[in-house]
């Protein structure tokens, strides 16, 4: 046993002198989300390592033009990989590589730094947000989830007079029942993203007293039916973008944006 423990031992050492640990190769390429095309240029690198495109002897720049990017000789390992360019936001991933697979084929995201924060259709030839049309008539809910105002009134200047206008709320945008969007938060980035979609129900304001934002002498609104709730899958893209996908159920839905548990935004939709 011993003399076995020996010959193995020596046979890695060995290998170690020789070089002969496995090693692989990381390829891909930048893509925006947005527009689903291929970033040109972009910077890539492997933080804390040797890798990365903008190195003198970096031997694919060539390829760089249509966004693809390569290392050779990666040591199997933990990385965290990092795509940048002027103007773009930080796209970024961790992977592991083994001896047993020491090569990877990844795609990161990286996007323009104009980019609004909201809800967005993609792919598109140019970024195509959701207006949220309905933002001025939500309410801020501690316990039901999330509201809308039916109706809000407001006095309107008319010369030396003043008239009232009754603003209604707006009716919900007409989604698909697979929904898939992008979602761009400018807030802290470290924190994850939460999606969830309510039943939206109209109901009476006085059995929602958690919800604030109703004024005086409003007396309906709709609110979220969290009896009837889908949880919808988040994935991160690039700093503070994420893919949002699930099935939601027929019917108008409130759809909300949650981080750390506080709403960050909510969208009224009607599902076909």
């Amino acid at each position: 046993m011993k003399k076995m423990w020996m010959l193995f031992a020596a046979g890695c050492f060995a290998a170690v002198l020789c070089g002969c640990e496995k090693k692989g190769t990381v390829s891909g390429v930048v893509m925006d989300p947005f527009t689903g095309k291929p970033v040109e240029l972009p910077t890539v690198w492997m933080d804390g390592s040797v890798f990365g495109t903008q190195t003198a002897k970096y031997p694919y720049g060539a390829d760089l033009v249509n966004g693809k990017f390569k290392f050779d000789e990666v040591p199997a390992g933990e990385y965290l990989i990092k795509a940048r360019r002027n103007g773009y936001v930080l796209g970024q991933q961790r992977f592991t590589t083994t001896p047993e697979n020491p090569n990877a084929e990844l795609t990161l995201f990286a996007f323009s730094d104009k980019i609004d924060p909201g809800l967005y259709k993609y792919p598109c030839v140019a970024p195509d947000k959701i207006q949220n049309s309905w933002v001025i008539w939500a309410a801020t809910c501690s316990e039901s989830g999330a509201a809308y105002r039916a109706s809000f009134t407001e006095e309107i200047a008319k010369g030396k007079k003043k008239e009232k206008r009754v603003n209604k709320l707006p009716d919900p945008l007409v989604v698909d029942a697979n929904f898939s969007v992008l979602f761009h938060n400018k807030g802290s980035v470290t924190t994850p993203i939460t999606a969830v979609s309510y039943a939206a129900r109209p109901g009476k304001v006085k059995d929602h007293q958690d919800c604030k934002g109703f004024g005086d002498g409003e007396t309906d609104g709709i609110f979220a039916d969290k009896s009837k709730t889908t949880d919808l899958k988040v994935t991160y893209k690039a700093e503070g973008l994420f893919e949002v996908t699930g099935t939601l159920p027929k019917g108008k839905q409130i759809v909300q944006m949650l981080q750390d548990g506080k709403s960050v935004q909510t969208y009224y939709f009607e599902v076909k």
